[in-house]
C-alpha cells in the first residue's frame, strides 16, 4: 500500500481534509470522489498506477474529515472549491483531473469553465 499524506487546509474559508500520495515534483492527478464516499477509497487505485503521480484527493465539502456547510450544498460550491484545491497545489499548472460519479460531474464542469487549467479529464 502506497503511503499517503492528510492535510488540513481552508478551500474557500472552509476546513477541508486533503490525501495525497507520490512525490510532489511528480505529475500531478487530481481524484475527486462520489456522493457518499471519502478521498480514501482511491487507495486501490493509486497503488494500480504504475507511472507515478503526486495524486491529489480531498474529501468534498460535507464528506468525510472536510467541514460541513450549514447553508447547504450547491453544485457550484464544489466547482469552485476545485479551483481553490488546484491553486493550493498546483497554480498556474494545467492538471489531469479524474472523478467518480458525483466526482466525475464536477470535474467535467470544471474543464468546461476552465479548458486552460485542464490538460486531460476523466470522468
Amino acid at each position: 500500500m502506497k503511503p499517503y499524506r492528510s492535510h488540513r487546509i481552508a478551500l474557500r474559508g472552509l476546513d477541508s481534509h486533503v490525501l495525497t500520495w507520490g512525490d510532489a515534483a511528480a505529475p500531478k492527478l487530481f481524484l475527486l470522489h462520489g456522493w457518499m464516499d471519502v478521498a480514501a477509497s482511491f487507495q486501490f487505485l493509486v497503488d494500480s498506477l504504475v507511472q507515478e503521480r503526486y495524486v491529489v484527493a480531498p474529501d468534498l465539502r460535507g464528506y468525510g474529515k472536510s467541514a460541513w456547510q450549514p447553508q447547504g450544498y450547491w453544485f457550484a460550491d464544489y466547482v469552485a472549491d476545485l479551483e481553490a484545491l488546484l491553486d493550493a497545489f498546483a497554480p498556474n499548472e494545467a492538471v489531469h483531473l479524474a472523478g467518480h460519479s458525483l466526482g466525475g460531474n464536477i470535474v467535467l464542469h470544471y474543464a468546461g469553465v476552465r479548458p486552460e487549467r485542464v490538460r486531460a479529464v476523466v470522468s
